[in-house]
């Protein structure tokens, strides 16, 4: 394995929210209607992804679309946004990662509103995922086994250029990011003499050299990093890389009752310790005794299973604005809030969308957040549903965003918490 070193020292990484947004479909400068102050839900705009090469920009308040972006490359296949900044879109087809400026974001107590726009883009190959902690985001190239890393800060203001890259070794589906402390690096490990599949991680410090590896974690697949490190889902469980005074430490995680059980998804939050994870045996015919979503405990090194009502499987998930709670949407159509403490069911809001298909193709719905509230794609219906969260954690149905073709990915860019903002 090689690094290339930094081009530029990486500034300290913080932890910020989960990707968000805010905005107003005023292409002014400044916007709003009327007074010297609006709420922050004006100066919110989602990202919608289609199946087709385009995605649309709407005013998240009011539905309003505010933009179109045609002509890409191809259809999104990966949309996140770190801070709410910048969104980015991988199109994993044609090698490329692309950089979307909403036109939205807070200087201080001032929003600021413009037109949305297409920053531009970055190749190398076969971009899958993508993974960001506080301002940083790294990019898996799967057709290079380079592992990229980008400020989201740095972007919005123009440079393109990755500020550190990590070179595997060779070619293979794998992940890597920035650890919370902003000191490590951490990347999947791949043994050509193993097989094509990562078996572990390899940890790496500023300066470029490697400090530890560990090859506990065959059947690599699926990462998100908090406070506490970076979980790597395994074939057996889960591998947590966190960094410490002395350097980095790995703690396996299995599965509370029955160590069969693997870990193929990852979700974090940046105020939550925990981790949800989606857990499963792998290779066998899915149930409810061989799949769900669970959530962590580095304490004891296991995850306990949530249990969704009527036997029902996870579809789509994620954390909510506050990281007190999970949402989950299950193949019923029904969408549950889940309180990560307890991993009981808060709320139920039936029939949220059409049920999850078993057979021919499958459109996934994905989630977008603010505060107090989750926009949901549905796909079949060409809808952005919008949804309030109560403190207590019940979902309500506040409203349906009719937006046409087959929305799929979601991000919310601009101001994610409720405040009061200068026009």
């Amino acid at each position: 394995m090689s690094l290339h070193r930094f081009r530029h020292r990486l500034p300290i990484v913080a932890l910020g929210a989960l990707a968000l947004a805010a905005c107003s479909d005023d292409d002014s400068p400044t916007g709003g209607n009327g007074g010297n102050t609006a709420p922050s839900s004006e100066y919110r705009r989602l990202v919608v992804s289609d199946t087709a090469p385009f995605a649309r920009v709407f005013h998240a308040a009011t539905g309003q679309r505010v933009d179109s972006l045609g002509g890409l490359p191809s259809r999104i296949t990966y949309l996140y946004s770190p801070k709410g900044r910048v969104a980015f879109a991988h199109f994993q087809t044609r090698n490329r990662v692309g950089f979307i400026d909403g036109g939205v974001y807070a200087q201080g107590d001032r929003g600021v509103l413009s037109t949305p726009r297409l920053i531009g883009y970055f190749t190398d190959s076969v971009p899958i995922h993508g993974n960001y902690i506080g301002d940083q985001v790294s990019v898996h190239f799967d057709g290079s086994g380079n592992v990229r890393f980008f400020s989201e800060q740095a972007v919005a203001g123009g440079s393109l250029a990755p500020n550190m890259t990590i070179n595997t070794g060779s070619a293979h589906h794998g992940a890597g990011m920035a650890m919370a402390d902003g000191n490590f690096f951490s990347a999947s490990l791949r043994d050509p003499a193993v097989g094509t599949s990562p078996l572990g991680v390899v940890v790496y410090n500023r300066a470029g050299q490697e400090v530890a590896r560990n090859r506990d974690c065959t059947g690599l697949h699926g990462l998100a990093g908090n406070s506490t490190g970076s979980l790597y889902g395994c074939a057996d469980g889960g591998l947590l890389v966190s960094a410490t005074s002395t350097g980095p430490t790995f703690t396996k995680l299995t599965h509370a009752t029955d160590p069969r059980f693997g870990v193929s998804t990852v979700w974090a939050h940046h105020s939550q310790t925990q981790f949800l994870v989606l857990m499963s045996i792998r290779g066998q015919t899915v149930s409810t005794q061989t799949r769900s979503l669970g959530v962590t405990n580095a304490g004891a090194r296991t995850m306990q299973p949530i249990v969704l009502p009527n036997s029902d499987l996870d579809w789509t998930a994620g954390f909510d604005y506050s990281g007190k709670y999970a949402v989950v949407l299950g193949r019923s159509g029904n969408l549950y809030i889940v309180d990560i403490a307890t991993r009981q069911v808060t709320g139920t809001l039936n029939a949220a969308t059409p049920v999850m298909p078993t057979s021919g193709t499958v459109l996934t719905p994905f989630f977008a957040v603010a505060e107090g509230t989750v926009y949901l794609t549905s796909p079949t219906q060409g809808r952005v549903l919008e949804l309030a969260i109560s403190a207590t954690g019940v979902p309500t149905l506040a409203r349906t965003m009719t937006v046409g073709g087959t929305p799929e990915r979601i991000v919310l860019l601009g101001v994610p918490e409720n405040r009061t903002l200068q026009k």
